[in-house]
């Protein structure tokens, strides 16, 4: 079989099991870089030539062209779903799942916004008006639960239960978040703004709701972080930064691992470990410095 037949039916497949439309774009323009390659560069056209070997002077292709080690993972790891269902399906490849080489990946260094950065963009929703509040409810259940940004977009009312909320994550994995005093405070003052903003108005049915009542994009509450982010230096002023903060508090506040990983919805540990690994020294000194190990005994 030629492998840009194979690729099709792949793409196809990633639809039949509900991958979302940001997955499935991903996944299109991966494989399209390494099948431009497959075809260009090694001068093949049929899955039966597909082989670790190729794939590894794929890898080293891309480190040729200067790409970092965790971008060229997240090709590989496109390109191994894609190669394992070809073998699955007999059409040629070989089994991923018994042997696949990674690429060498330098170590993540995690920025998050400082406490005095949180709190000047919270202060910043200033006014009692619907897009006010909305933005300040916006910001404190990004800060108080380390959500996605399309995962925020995505609740419903029906999704919020007394003191937690369902989150409907990537790969359609739910998951529980707690809803804290404070955040049930800004949640509070939005629900009511919003039941009288939008009295005998048809709107979309999503918790958070543009000024015209539709669902939230990614962009638009993108926006809403870099405006009341504005001034702040050095660091990236988005919602995923506000999920850095949040995994690096509760590191800070000793919550373990595995309780980070659970509402952060990570694959593995492994993933959260990463924020770990970011914190600073001095950070690191003033969370165990009153835990004395001859003390506790």
């Amino acid at each position: 079989m030629k492998i840009s037949v194979a690729v099709k039916e792949y793409l196809v497949e990633i639809e039949v099991r509900k991958f979302t439309e940001k997955t499935i774009r991903s996944y299109r323009n991966n494989i399209n870089l390494f099948l431009r390659y497959f075809q260009e560069e090694e001068n093949m056209v049929d899955l039966d030539d597909l082989t670790l070997a190729v794939v590894r002077r794929f890898t080293l292709y891309m480190i040729g062209k200067g790409r970092k080690g965790s971008y060229i993972n997240g090709l590989l790891k496109v390109v191994k779903a894609f190669i394992q269902y070809c073998y699955d399906e007999g059409y040629g490849g070989f089994n991923t799942k018994k042997n696949f080489k990674w690429c060498k990946q330098e170590k993540a260094v995690i920025m998050a916004f400082t406490p005095s950065d949180v709190r000047a963009m919270l202060k910043s929703c200033k006014g009692r008006d619907y897009l006010a509040l909305r933005d300040a409810a916006i910001l404190t259940m990004l800060f108080e639960t380390g959500i996605r940004c399309w995962e925020l977009c995505c609740i419903r009312p029906s999704d919020i239960h007394g003191d937690y909320i369902i989150i409907n994550g990537k790969n359609h994995k739910q998951r529980v978040v707690p809803i804290t005093p404070i955040l049930h405070k800004a949640m509070m003052k939005y629900e009511l703004v919003k039941e009288n903003y939008y009295v005998l108005k048809n709107t979309d049915a999503y918790y958070f709701l543009s000024f015209h009542g539709r669902q939230l994009t990614n962009s638009a509450v993108e926006h809403i972080v870099k405006k009341h982010g504005d001034g702040i230096k050095d660091i990236r002023v988005s919602p995923h930064t506000c999920r850095h903060f949040f995994a690096q508090q509760q590191i800070k506040m000793g919550t373990d691992l595995y309780t980070i990983s659970r509402l952060l919805g990570h694959e593995n540990v492994q993933i959260t470990q990463t924020y770990l690994n970011s914190l600073r020294d001095d950070d690191i000194i003033t969370m165990t410095k009153q835990r004395s190990v001859l003390m506790s005994m």
